[in-house]
């Protein structure tokens, strides 16, 4: 009897530590993808895109897949940081979160800063010489809200590039 028990506990235990590792594999995690040209990923109908600008013809792109605890852009970008090791450099201020560097878009000097641009057409600001740029099908524009506030959603492109004033 007792090696009976004995064996049904170990085959318990390996069906456990079996289907605990399937349903970590089966965990969509972003993907990073290195891009030499700005352009978009295909995205699924639950996944959203984080495009950064590293320095001339060098982009990563990040695929997200959404879930119900990204509810704003700072939770995709901690998001970010702790799956896919994306390094942000952030500062409060009274205004809010302001990012200083987020992967290779980095501020390194007096007159930089790390521009934010998104699809989301209400957050999106408008008037002559408002940069903007189009990406595949899909257009950002300088996001008129912090990044705490930025909506996340399917389909909904975040780009990150340094830019001087």
């Amino acid at each position: 009897m007792k090696r009976k028990t004995r064996l049904l506990t170990w085959i318990l235990a390996v069906l456990l530590i079996v289907s605990s590792v399937l349903l970590v594999a089966c965990v969509d995690k972003p993907t990073a993808k290195q891009l030499t040209e700005l352009t978009l990923p295909e995205l699924k109908d639950n996944q959203m895109a984080v495009i950064i600008k590293n320095g001339d013809s060098d982009y990563t792109c990040y695929t997200v897949t959404l879930t119900d605890e990204l509810k704003s852009g700072e939770d995709v970008i901690n998001y970010l940081t702790d799956k896919a090791q994306l390094k942000v450099d952030w500062q409060e201020s009274t205004f809010g979160k302001y990012i200083n560097g987020i992967g290779g878009a980095t501020v390194t000097a007096a007159n930089e800063y790390v521009a934010i641009f998104t699809s989301v057409e209400a957050e999106k600001g408008a008037g002559a010489g408002a940069a903007e740029y189009t990406i595949g099908d899909v257009t950002v524009g300088y996001s008129q809200v912090g990044i705490s506030e930025m909506t996340v959603g399917a389909g909904v492109v975040f780009y990150f590039e340094t830019e001087t004033f």
